[in-house]
Protein backbone atom coordinates (compact mmCIF):
# COMPACT_ATOMS: atom_id res chain seq x y z
CA UNK A 1 0.00 0.00 0.00
CA UNK A 2 1.34 3.24 -0.91
CA UNK A 3 2.10 6.33 1.76
CA UNK A 4 0.52 8.77 -0.23
CA UNK A 5 2.05 12.59 0.68
CA UNK A 6 -0.63 15.13 2.15
CA UNK A 7 -0.49 17.43 -1.14
CA UNK A 8 -1.19 14.05 -3.14
CA UNK A 9 -4.59 13.09 -1.62
CA UNK A 10 -5.32 16.76 -1.96
CA UNK A 11 -4.79 16.71 -5.57
CA UNK A 12 -6.73 13.52 -5.57
CA UNK A 13 -9.36 15.15 -3.55
CA UNK A 14 -9.82 18.28 -5.54
CA UNK A 15 -9.83 15.61 -9.02
CA UNK A 16 -12.53 13.57 -7.10
CA UNK A 17 -14.60 17.04 -6.67
CA UNK A 18 -14.54 17.65 -10.21
CA UNK A 19 -15.11 14.00 -11.44
CA UNK A 20 -18.10 14.13 -8.69
CA UNK A 21 -19.47 17.43 -9.94
CA UNK A 22 -19.31 16.00 -13.52
CA UNK A 23 -20.49 12.71 -12.64
CA UNK A 24 -23.82 15.08 -11.97
CA UNK A 25 -24.56 15.40 -16.06
CA UNK A 26 -22.78 12.37 -17.06
CA UNK A 27 -22.96 9.66 -14.44
CA UNK A 28 -21.13 6.91 -17.29
CA UNK A 29 -17.92 8.64 -16.69
CA UNK A 30 -17.53 7.55 -13.25
CA UNK A 31 -18.75 4.49 -14.62
CA UNK A 32 -15.97 4.21 -17.11
CA UNK A 33 -13.19 5.65 -14.24
CA UNK A 34 -14.25 2.86 -12.23
CA UNK A 35 -13.51 -0.03 -15.01
CA UNK A 36 -10.13 1.54 -15.45
CA UNK A 37 -7.67 -1.68 -15.93
CA UNK A 38 -4.32 0.03 -17.23
CA UNK A 39 -3.06 3.60 -16.55
CA UNK A 40 -3.26 4.23 -20.25
CA UNK A 41 -6.96 3.71 -20.56
CA UNK A 42 -7.32 6.17 -16.72
CA UNK A 43 -5.49 9.05 -18.74
CA UNK A 44 -8.00 8.69 -21.56
CA UNK A 45 -11.06 9.29 -18.63
CA UNK A 46 -9.51 11.62 -17.23
CA UNK A 47 -9.03 13.32 -20.62
CA UNK A 48 -12.50 12.94 -21.73
CA UNK A 49 -13.51 13.98 -17.97
CA UNK A 50 -11.56 17.02 -18.66
CA UNK A 51 -13.37 18.09 -21.44
CA UNK A 52 -16.57 17.79 -20.18
CA UNK A 53 -15.36 19.33 -16.98
CA UNK A 54 -14.61 22.54 -18.99
CA UNK A 55 -18.08 22.67 -20.22
CA UNK A 56 -19.94 22.57 -16.50
CA UNK A 57 -20.28 24.87 -13.95
CA UNK A 58 -21.60 23.73 -10.74
CA UNK A 59 -24.65 24.79 -11.65
CA UNK A 60 -24.87 22.25 -14.40
CA UNK A 61 -24.87 25.21 -17.19
CA UNK A 62 -21.82 25.48 -19.83
CA UNK A 63 -19.41 28.21 -18.70
CA UNK A 64 -15.91 29.19 -19.67
CA UNK A 65 -14.72 30.71 -15.90
CA UNK A 66 -11.75 30.94 -13.97
CA UNK A 67 -12.56 27.83 -12.17
CA UNK A 68 -12.51 25.58 -15.59
CA UNK A 69 -8.46 27.16 -14.99
CA UNK A 70 -8.29 25.58 -12.16
CA UNK A 71 -9.88 22.10 -12.95
CA UNK A 72 -6.99 21.80 -15.97
CA UNK A 73 -4.69 22.15 -12.95
CA UNK A 74 -5.95 19.74 -10.68
CA UNK A 75 -6.19 17.05 -13.73
CA UNK A 76 -2.63 18.04 -14.28
CA UNK A 77 -1.12 16.75 -11.38
CA UNK A 78 -3.67 13.72 -10.89
CA UNK A 79 -2.01 12.87 -14.47
CA UNK A 80 1.36 13.43 -13.00
CA UNK A 81 0.44 10.76 -9.90
CA UNK A 82 -0.75 8.31 -12.44
CA UNK A 83 2.62 8.22 -13.83
CA UNK A 84 4.27 8.40 -10.88
CA UNK A 85 2.81 5.39 -9.40
CA UNK A 86 2.46 3.57 -12.34
CA UNK A 87 2.56 0.02 -10.59
CA UNK A 88 0.62 1.09 -8.17
CA UNK A 89 -1.91 3.24 -10.29
CA UNK A 90 -4.78 1.30 -9.00
CA UNK A 91 -4.95 3.18 -5.93
CA UNK A 92 -4.91 6.21 -7.17
CA UNK A 93 -8.02 5.81 -9.21
CA UNK A 94 -9.34 4.18 -6.10
CA UNK A 95 -9.18 6.92 -3.75
CA UNK A 96 -10.36 9.50 -6.92
CA UNK A 97 -13.03 7.14 -6.84
CA UNK A 98 -13.74 7.60 -3.32
CA UNK A 99 -13.47 10.84 -3.48
CA UNK A 100 -16.34 11.35 -6.83
CA UNK A 101 -18.87 9.51 -5.45
CA UNK A 102 -18.79 11.08 -2.52
CA UNK A 103 -19.40 14.24 -4.06
CA UNK A 104 -21.60 13.14 -6.35
CA UNK A 105 -23.74 11.73 -3.23
CA UNK A 106 -23.29 15.39 -1.87
CA UNK A 107 -25.09 16.64 -4.69
CA UNK A 108 -27.60 14.39 -5.02
CA UNK A 109 -28.24 14.80 -1.18
CA UNK A 110 -28.62 18.68 -1.89
CA UNK A 111 -31.72 18.10 -3.98
CA UNK A 112 -35.02 17.09 -3.96
CA UNK A 113 -34.31 14.18 -6.87
CA UNK A 114 -35.33 16.55 -10.10
CA UNK A 115 -37.30 18.79 -8.80
CA UNK A 116 -34.29 21.41 -7.65
CA UNK A 117 -36.08 21.91 -4.50
CA UNK A 118 -33.79 21.55 -1.66
CA UNK A 119 -33.87 18.91 0.93
CA UNK A 120 -34.48 19.39 4.70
Amino acid sequence: MVQFKLEELETMRKAGWIIGTVGKTYISEIYQLDRVRSTEEFEKVIKNISLRAIKIGNDGKKCETYESAILKKAFKNLIELINKYKSNFDEVKDIVLVYSTFYLGINYNNKDYGSGKKSD
